[in-house]
């Protein structure tokens, strides 16, 4: 796990149990063209503790939660929450996202994958209930698709206009009444198809920040060749691809308004 690369750019990507390969490798492109070095880390890495006095972010991935949940529960979401606490970011992406909010709320009612559960690290006060659409597989890309966000009426400009990005089982964010529920805010939410609902949220923890996202904003058109998609879905993301982009200006702006402690 040694790096001689500046602290300010090393950022952590979970790379062990539960983490789509295809996630880490498109979340790893993302972080080298915003000017990071991206650093995969196990749990056994995790759990060593070293990367807290070198890393500036981590990120969890899209896969699994639960597995991440099996090898880090205790000490490890310790570690990860007092780095935060501390001045570190983190940063959730779909399973990710789900693995970051106090409680889980996925395919309810679905015999063989409902999980309803709490999570430890509560960077999200509240429930990350999803799929948000249907038709999500494990085994498969087939729930995949393109959807549509925009930012929340309450920092919305005229000029701004929804945004394609990927999808594929990802959750929105269910909040509860709670005092901490003032350290979050909406960054985007879905548009449809009947209502609005929070796709990502910014959340503030101690001196750090967190960011949970249900959507896809680190996966671009140029990511989809590596991994079976739709025609459809390349299609889509081909004519929408820099949309992705204004999601993660928002996401770094957010996650980067931060003091790591030296």
């Amino acid at each position: 796990m040694a790096d001689d690369s500046p602290k300010e750019r090393l950022v952590g990507v979970y790379s062990d149990d539960g983490a789509s390969p295809w996630c880490v490798d498109c979340t790893c492109k993302m972080l080298t063209r915003r000017s990071y070095t991206a650093v995969r880390l196990t749990a056994e890495d995790i759990l060593s503790g070293e990367w807290t006095r070198n890393f500036v972010g981590v990120v969890f991935p899209g896969g699994r939660d639960s597995p991440y949940h099996d090898k880090l529960q205790g000490p490890g979401n310790k570690l990860i929450r007092r780095f935060v606490e501390r001045g570190g970011w983190y940063l959730g992406l779909c399973a990710g996202g789900y693995y970051g909010s106090a409680r889980i709320k996925f395919c309810e009612g679905d015999p063989n994958m409902e999980i309803e559960t709490s999570r430890e690290l509560a960077f999200f006060p509240g429930s990350a209930v999803g799929p948000r659409y249907p038709g999500y597989k494990y085994v498969d890309n087939s729930g995949e698709r393109i959807v549509s966000v925009i930012r929340p009426v309450s920092c919305r400009s005229p000029r701004d206009k929804e945004k394609r990005v990927y999808f594929n089982g990802g959750c929105y964010f269910s909040p509860v009444e709670s005092k901490e529920l003032k350290c979050s805010t909406t960054l985007w939410e879905y548009v449809g198809p009947s209502d609005t609902a929070p796709a990502v949220v910014g959340c503030c923890v101690g001196r750090g920040r967190a960011v949970l996202s249900g959507v896809h904003p680190e996966v671009g058109y140029a990511d989809l060749d590596s991994s079976p998609h739709s025609d459809e879905v390349m299609s889509e993301m081909e004519l929408h691809d820099s949309d992705r982009l204004k999601v993660l200006d928002d996401v770094f702006v957010f996650l980067e308004n931060v003091t790591v402690d030296g």
